[in-house]
Formats: structure tokens, sequence, C-alpha cells
């Protein structure tokens, strides 16, 4: 009773279910480190498509939960009909692993599917474009996809962001988000103790589904440093231990512009040239400022191969409790997905492109600039 006093009406807040989830081809383990074994989920297209290029998806969940299970049905679904095996991949989550855990295992995920994935398909593909991935992420996993061209060997073919962020030097605390009129308990060291696992670093957190979810103390934990805006120091700090060895949050000012302009892909837009890259992003979002895309469109320059989609009234996340075939499916998804595609050498068949209309988006929103 007094965990919800403290956070007020929780039950006010409604939660959409999911749509009903695309059917999983395999899953396998990608790397093992120590004592954590790191899934992956393929899904695979038709058997009618010969030698399909490769999407990989990373999940969003604010760097510390979310699962490779929680995507936007109409992504994944657009992908393979537009012929690509689709890859969607876990993480060491923080704070029991470091952000450079989380950058490691984007980086080996390159290795193994470019050279295990063809063997575990094999029963369905004699052949696959290995060398062709697109790279698709959503919030924190949009921030790791724009970190493959400093991480990978082979920059990726495309990378979709969607609504995630690139500025990390510039995030604002979680001030107009419907959340952050909750009630929150205080992050003491028995709250932070309860949502953590440093015994056995997770890879996965369950993503929520009802409004108690909000209840638990990882969640709590996460909305807390979003709140105070200590998301910087979180990431490249985790939490700290006192002498008396109990956990507390990192102490803001505790990094300084030169660490975070590593994890940054605004700053590293200065030393790499990025691959073709295509935002969407919301006017409403509530956790990540829009100008985290009009920046990144600017630095990336008018020389690159570069696309951002601007949604009038989307807030965050506004993807995943679509429906396939949906306007969202029609007017937004479906034309990035074909616009990365090109970049792997695929056009939309005559059945599919009834889906985009090359980014007509009407009254949805606008496309920025090229």
């Amino acid at each position: 009773m007094l965990l919800l006093g403290l956070f007020g009406n929780i039950s006010s807040f409604s939660i959409p279910p999911h749509p009903p989830a695309l059917q999983i081809t395999k899953t396998c383990i990608y790397k093992t480190i120590g004592r954590v074994s790191i899934p992956i989920d393929i899904y695979v297209p038709e058997a009618n498509f010969h030698c399909p290029p490769l999407m990989l998806y990373i999940h969003g969940g604010g760097w510390t939960g979310g699962n490779r299970t929680d995507y936007s049905r109409p992504l994944f679904y657009h992908f393979l009909s537009l012929g690509f095996i689709v890859t969607s991949m876990d993480y060491r989550l923080l704070p029991e692993t470091k952000i450079e855990g989380q950058m490691e295992d984007v980086r080996d995920v390159e290795g193994w599917l470019r050279k295990n994935l063809a063997r575990e398909v094999k029963e369905y593909f004699c052949e696959i474009q290995s060398d062709k991935i697109i790279v698709a992420g959503a919030s924190a996993g949009a921030h790791l996809a724009l970190l493959t061209p400093k991480l990978w060997t082979i920059q990726p073919t495309a990378i979709l962001s969607l609504y995630g962020p690139t500025n990390m030097n510039g995030l604002p605390s979680l001030h107009s988000d419907r959340l952050s009129k909750l009630n929150l308990p205080p992050c003491t060291p028995e709250l932070l103790n309860a949502g953590t696992y440093y015994d056995h670093p997770p890879t996965e957190f369950p993503v929520v589904h009802k409004p108690e979810d909000y209840k638990r103390p990882r969640t709590v934990m996460i909305l807390t440093i979003f709140r105070k805006a200590l998301l910087r120091e979180y990431l490249l700090r985790g939490l700290v231990r006192g002498e008396d060895g109990k956990l507390r949050l990192p102490e803001q000012g505790s990094v300084t512009k030169e660490e975070i302009d590593e994890i940054s892909p605004f700053a590293l837009t200065k030393t790499i040239n990025y691959p073709p890259t295509y935002q969407i992003m919301g006017a409403n979002d509530d956790v990540f400022e829009l100008s985290h895309a009009i920046k990144f469109h600017s630095a990336l320059g008018p020389t690159s191969h570069r696309q951002a989609m601007i949604l009038f009234d989307a807030g965050h996340a506004f993807d995943i409790w679509e429906d396939i075939g949906g306007e969202i499916h029609e007017k937004v998804i479906a034309p990035a997905a074909e616009w990365c595609a090109r970049f792997a050498g695929v056009e939309a068949r005559k059945e599919v492109g009834r889906w985009g209309g090359r980014g007509d988006i009407g009254r949805l929103g606008f496309l920025m600039e090229r």
C-alpha cells in the first residue's frame, strides 16, 4: 500500500497491447562471455527469395531494459517482404555492464552475422548476402546502431534510426513525458540493490505491459536517472558504490564532454563518414528532443546519403503498438525501409510497393531537405 501511495494513481496510465508477434524461425547464441550467453532471433523471408541481404535490429529500453522481442511489427514485416533475413539481438544491459560492454556486443555481432549466419539458415538458402547488412535500431538501440560505423570492421550498408539520440552531450531531463508525473519512490541503496543483478548480468529485461510494471525497482531506477538528467553519467559510470559498499546513483558532472563525445554519433560525424542514414523522429517525442534528428541530419552533410522524416504528432516509440498494414506502416515505415533497401540492391516488388508511395507522408509529417 505504501508503494502504491508513492506512485500515485498509477492505474490511470493506459498501455495499448502489442500486436501479434511474427514467427521466429530460429534463436541462436551469437556470443558467450563468462556465464552469460547472448541470444539473437532469426526471421527468414519466403523461400522464393534468392540470396537475401540482412537486417539487424537493436532494441531500445534506456540501455537498461527491453529485449529482442520488443520491435515494430510493421518494420520486421516490411523488411521480410522485401526479401531480407531479419535478425534481432539482445545485448548486455546497464548498469551491470558498462556502455563499453554494450558496444563490444554490437561490435561482435558483426562477425557472427558475416561468418556464422549462413550456416544457421542453410536449410532455407544456399547463399546469403552477408556483405549487405542494414542496421536498424529504436531509441537506445538507435544510438547503438549509429555507433556501428565506429565499431564495425566493415560499415553497415545503411542505418535506420528510429527516435534515437545523437548528441549525447545534449540529453535533457525527463520533464514533459507523462511518466514524469509519477510520484516515484526515492532511489535508495535498497531499491537499487533490488533492481540490479550483478551476480548474473542480464541481457534482457521484460518490457512494460501494464501500469503496475512501473513499480519495478529497475524501472523506477531508470526513470529517476532520466528525470534527474543523470543519463550521461549513468552511461559512463553506471551505479557507484560508496565507502559503505552500497549502491548509489552517479554524481552529476562526474563525466567530461570529451568522454561523452566518444559515444556521441553527432561528434563522430567530424571524424567518420557515415553510410546512408535514415532517421525517423516525432516532433512530440517526450524522451529525446527533436533537435537530435535535425542537428545530426545537418552534421551528416549535403554530400552524404541522408534522409530524416519528422512526424508532427508522434511521440517516443510511436511505432511499437502499430499494426501491419496501418497508416504508420504505409506512410512511415515502408518508405524508410525501402529507402534503406535500395542501398542493398533491393527494389520494392509491385505487391510491396503499394505500402509506401516513396515517402508521401502527407498530413503525418514531412521529409527534411536532402
